[in-house]
């Protein structure tokens, strides 16, 4: 592949919902550019962009992949990243907008507009990245153009068809552009151009007027003209759309089919003409790692070098891949560059650009390219490599946060630091997962965007690192608490010949206002505890806060006051002063009205509006609580706090409720009391398991 400077690459990312035919389409695009002989398929797992063991069986993508291929005939090369379009996917969609230069948003031409669409769309514009969308499948029974512009239209803003589709459904070959007004027909892989009949002259005549107007709205000298002219130039409408697709205000519409080859050529011609090029889009700012300065980045092969790692994986007899984008500077075989991010090396040795499974080696990437680098020691998604005379940061994607988590477990014995250090290596992979070691539960602890992610990090653990793990329930972090205040004696007395041990403390327990925590106060007058035992009293109360009294849970919320006491000249002690806290506590706490608390999220559903009824009802079995409901488009939101315990496997039910297309987000919120029938039933486990543990 010869060199292409930045203004010939366009870095594009097709994003959309599952099921959209993203991956049709970039096999179609491929096969458009002759970069592939033959088109692959979803069905037969033979897709470039499809080629993980998990993708295959599921039939569907759970990775972003980078194809890249030439447009010889244009001079243009392009970096075409397809993302998963399942919510559970998200981070990949995330990583790969954040090195793209225009966001092809894929559109089913039966369903339109779902749910993850507007969920990635907004990712795209949290970005700030130019986008453009294709219409695809309008070859399906049922496909409508017109109604899916509408659904576009009342959804997002500045949307402006470039063609349209003439008869969509089985048999579909024929689109307008409004840009040639000429009519296209696609016979078994030929394309004839035809002038526009008398029967679609009038709807191509409007749409142009609006395709003008969009042009002329996105710069003033072309406003004026248009206003005084009552149209534009060929040339001027091309100027306009070019800098309204740059700043986003304007988002082109194309159609066609992936699978028949429909409107897939109009579709590369206009990225490459219209599309935005690195050395287009606005310069990309980076702080000094050293003096903290921040500098703008202008996508020179000259400067000092930059380069993002927005992904990692591992393949066999490969190793370990690190894809990133150079945002100024030359990446070559043999630097010596370092990560801004641990003050660590790396050698640049081996890079490579990518076609799916295929690819060829590569001995430098400029700026506004995409490379893969192999074998990197230290260095992982979110690392900027730079030149070790300006030592440079490039902001990471911003990955979302864990929606849902669950407990794993070995499958055999002594398998647990092999599980841990493959869980490691996942996570530096792939930073939308997370696990933890919680010592107070005793489990190990998964998270991430949902069931699907975790079910394969599972897999992949299995597969990369040989071990069988299996997931379930997580235990919950329940809180002991009271809601009265009580007094008792706490009393250590022992003899058995010789020094004794003697000690008694008198506590006083009293609830706190929830969050407020643990507070000691010594009351203690006329010397009967020593002043030198005191501290003693407050460590045994706050070991046995710990281990919890009623049902095994940490004690939260209390005020302890250590009133009076007693205490032997000989034999009392440190050590009898804190068991007798821990003694006096325990007593005290039987005493008052006791109170088991849980962790309550806040849950933030986002369903269709024929789901309302459904979603709210399942929130309410699971003592969900609505606080709100509000409408976006035809979505509705659904804000509610339901107990951590009723959410395990909630991303499921939703699934099911909602035909796929409803998606959640939680984060804790408070802690709240249980219901006395939990409370019992949490006291009842705790004594039968410290029965069996006695017995």
């Amino acid at each position: 592949m010869k060199e292409y400077t930045a203004n010939a690459i366009r870095n594009v990312c097709l994003i959309g919902h599952g099921g959209s035919g993203k991956s049709s389409l970039s096999e179609a695009m491929l096969f458009g550019l002759k970069a592939i002989d033959r088109m692959g398929t979803i069905i037969e797992g033979t897709t470039h962009s499809d080629t993980f063991k998990e993708e295959i069986e599921r039939q569907s993508s759970i990775s972003a992949s980078l194809l890249t291929a030439e447009y010889k005939d244009k001079g243009i090369k392009f970096n075409l990243l397809d993302t998963p379009g399942f919510s559970d996917f998200t981070g990949e969609v995330k990583g790969a907008l954040r090195v793209s230069d225009i966001a092809l948003t894929v559109i089913h031409g039966v369903a339109g507009v779902e749910v993850v669409t507007e969920q990635v769309w907004d990712y795209a514009q949290e970005e700030n990245i130019p986008r453009a969308i294709f219409i695809n499948m309008l070859d399906k029974e049922n496909a409508k153009f017109d109604e899916v512009v509408q659904d576009l239209e009342e959804t997002f803003t500045n949307i402006v068809p470039v063609n349209f589709a003439v008869n969509p459904g089985p048999g579909f070959n024929q689109v307008v552009n409004l840009l040639t007004m000429k009519l296209l027909k696609y016979d078994d892989g030929k394309i004839s151009s035809e002038e526009i009949p008398d029967s679609l002259k009038d709807k191509a005549t409007e749409l142009r007027e609006k395709l003008m107007e969009r042009a002329a709205e996105a710069d003033d000298t072309l406003m004026e003209k248009y206003f005084d002219a009552g149209e534009l130039s060929q040339e001027e409408i091309e100027k306009g759309l070019r800098k309204g697709i740059l700043e986003g205000t304007v988002y082109p519409v194309l159609c066609g089919s992936a699978t028949a080859q429909v409107g897939i050529m109009s579709l590369l011609d206009f990225l490459g003409t219209y599309g935005p090029s690195p050395a287009d889009v606005c310069v990309e700012k980076a702080r000094n790692a050293k003096s903290g300065e921040v500098i703008e980045l202008a996508c020179d092969a000259n400067g000092p070098t930059a380069a993002l790692i927005f992904k990692t994986t591992s393949e066999a007899h490969v190793g370990e891949m690190s894809y990133f984008r150079v945002y100024n500077g030359t990446v070559k075989s043999g630097d010596d560059l370092i990560n801004t991010a641990n003050e660590e090396h790396e050698k640049i040795n081996q890079m490579y650009w990518s076609l799916g499974k295929t690819r060829n080696a590569i001995d430098h990437v400029v700026a506004g390219d995409i490379g893969i680098m192999v074998k990197l020691r230290d260095s992982n998604t979110g690392d900027t490599l730079s030149s070790t005379a300006t030592p440079l940061i490039v902001d990471p994607p911003k990955f979302p946060e864990p929606i849902i988590r669950s407990a794993i477990r070995s499958k055999n014995t002594g398998d647990e630091e092999k599980v841990s250090s493959g869980l490691n290596i996942l996570h530096k992979a792939d930073p939308t997962f997370r696990f933890e070691h919680d010592t107070e539960l005793g489990q190990l602890l998964i998270s991430g965007q949902g069931d699907a992610h975790l079910e394969v990090i599972v897999k992949r653990l299995q597969d990369r690192f040989g071990v069988e793990v299996e997931l379930i329930e997580p235990r919950i972090a329940y809180r002991e608490t009271i809601k009265s205040s009580a007094e008792a004696e706490g009393k250590h007395k022992k003899q058995s010949g010789g020094r004794g041990q003697y000690g008694v403390a008198f506590i006083r327990l009293e609830p706190q206002p929830r969050g407020d925590g643990y507070e000691y106060v010594d009351a203690i007058v006329g010397g009967s505890i020593p002043r030198q035992f005191i501290p003693a009293v407050d460590k045994g109360i706050q070991e046995q806060l710990k281990k919890g009294v009623i049902a095994g849970y940490p004690v939260v919320d209390v005020k302890a006051t250590v009133f009076d006491g007693k205490f032997h000249s000989v034999d009392s002690d440190e050590f009898s002063f804190k068991m007798a806290g821990s003694a006096g506590f325990k007593e005290a706490f039987a005493k008052c009205k006791q109170a088991i608390l849980e962790p309550i999220y806040d849950l933030e559903v986002k369903v269709p509006q024929e789901n309302m009824g459904d979603v709210m009802g399942d929130i309410s079995s699971r003592r969900g609580k609505v606080s709100s409901m509000d409408s976006e488009g035809k979505w509705q939101i659904v804000k509610a706090k339901v107990p951590l315990s009723e959410l395990y496997k909630y991303a499921n039910t939703l699934r099911s409720i909602t035909s796929g297309r409803g998606i959640f987000r939680r984060k804790f919120s408070h802690y709240e009391e249980v219901p006395g029938d939990i409370q019992q039933k949490l006291v009842q486990e705790y004594q039968e398991r410290r029965a069996a543990e006695q017995g």
